[in-house]
């Protein structure tokens, strides 16, 4: 008897773990998955300037719905004018032509440094991962709109990695 409740507490535990996890709304399959993390240098900017530290995990699914997460940290005082830590939840992703993948964010939130506002609900913004790769090589960008680089009308960010790597499996 001591078995069978161990047993049928084992899976009422279980059963209430699957039930909190979020599923996509409609019975699709897994295409991919994105995820990284490190730290880079924002490419549009002079020599010695804009680093960054980021993370980020996507589950990508057949109808362009996405699960997941992105960080990114601008290192304080590097940038005049950057706005800050922005951070939220991937919920779509499509992708391009030249194969590079886009990372839909709809509602972050955004630190601005200086007055440690929180800007958040419905602030949008894309990832779009040009390169996978380690240091020198994996290559992405965010986009949030209303925003544009100062220094070439790009996607406000533009990053190289410096240590760690992005990766893109697709199934």
């Amino acid at each position: 008897m001591r078995r069978l409740v161990t047993f049928v507490a084992a899976i009422s535990l279980a059963l209430a773990m699957l039930a909190t996890q979020s599923v996509p709304a409609s019975a699709t399959t897994v295409v991919g998955r994105v995820n990284g993390g490190g730290t880079s240098v924002m490419t549009d900017l002079p020599p010695g300037m804009g680093v960054t530290s980021f993370g980020f995990e996507a589950t990508l699914f057949s109808d362009g719905s996405a699960r997941g997460h992105f960080t990114c940290v601008d290192h304080v005082g590097d940038v005049p004018g950057y706005p800050g830590n922005i951070f939220g939840a991937i919920t779509s992703w499509s992708l391009n032509r030249d194969g590079t993948v886009n990372l839909y964010v709809t509602d972050a939130k955004l630190v601005q440094f200086g007055s440690g506002l929180v800007v958040s609900g419905g602030l949008p913004f894309t990832v779009t991962i040009q390169r996978s790769g380690g240091a020198g090589v994996g290559h992405w960008t965010l986009d949030v709109p209303g925003f544009k680089s100062p220094f070439n009308g790009g996607p406000i960010c533009q990053e190289l990695m410096t240590s760690g790597q992005v990766v893109v499996r697709w199934n």
